[in-house]
């Protein structure tokens, strides 16, 4: 079966019916994936220059009076107060120089009255020899000082069931880690970021925080020239193959000597 031809001038354009509708599937997947990667680029320059407008800024103390906006992101920023060791999260797939393991994840309470919680990312732990042991992490639970930078947890591609934040286990293994919806699981007051703790703070573990995005928005707009690519090349074909001039119809003839 084939789709009604259109002529223009000499040539015929004529294609069959399932590779049209096999065309029309999937060059708008290519292109889409094309924007798609587009958006990430300037999702990811956004947060570099994000980043870099951080670098200038002040310590932001965090206390009872601390809202903390959007542009707070990648803040540095100082807080008092103590650990809270009964639980801890570990954040899965974390890996450093070429090592499987978690980023920890320790609560801590904000020094006054009133005051909110928030999440300390203490850095990183190996997994160990096993999966079906978790690492010990013990923490003090002494009045401290803390310094480091605020952001949000790692986050992944795809997370594969339920992420089991109403848990009370003293340690918790998951594969992302939402504050907002932590905080709403469990009732706690926490801010809405985390913060990464400097090399060196108290509790802290391997440091392996980096202002860079292990992705740039070059390596998108590379893929996204590659998406539109395939794209284009794919139009190119389909419309070569289904073109004639009119009253050629593919086939050559003999003539008979």
């Amino acid at each position: 079966m084939k789709i009604p031809p259109l002529h223009i001038g000499r040539y015929r354009f004529a294609p069959a019916l399932w590779p049209s509708v096999a065309f029309a599937c999937v060059f708008p997947v290519l292109l889409s994936l094309g924007y798609w990667q587009m958006g990430r680029a300037t999702a990811k320059q956004a947060m570099l220059e994000q980043r870099a407008a951080s670098e200038l800024a002040a310590p932001l103390p965090l206390d009872r009076r601390t809202p903390l906006s959007v542009a707070d992101r990648y803040r540095p920023a100082r807080v008092r107060g103590h650990y809270v060791d009964e639980q801890q999260w570990l954040l899965d797939n974390r890996v450093y120089q070429g090592q499987p393991g978690y980023h920890v994840f320790t609560p801590f309470r904000i020094e006054g009255e009133d005051a909110p919680s928030l999440l300390v990312n203490r850095g990183w732990v190996s997994l160990g020899a096993s999966r079906e042991f978790l690492p010990a992490l013990p923490v003090s639970d002494d009045l401290v000082t803390l310094s480091g930078r605020l952001d949000s947890p790692a986050s992944v591609g795809l997370v594969i069931g339920e992420v089991p934040l109403r848990s009370v286990a003293d340690r918790v293994v998951v594969q992302s880690l939402d504050i907002p919806a932590l905080a709403d699981a469990r009732s706690l007051p926490l801010l809405r970021y985390a913060l990464v703790i400097d090399d060196g703070q108290p509790g802290g573990l391997q440091y392996d925080w980096s202002p860079i995005p292990e992705m740039g928005p070059e390596k998108h707009l590379g893929y996204a020239v590659q998406w539109f690519g395939l794209a284009v090349a794919l139009l190119i074909i389909f419309v070569g193959v289904n073109t004639r001039l009119d009253g050629d119809d593919g086939e050559k003839h003999v003539e008979a000597g």
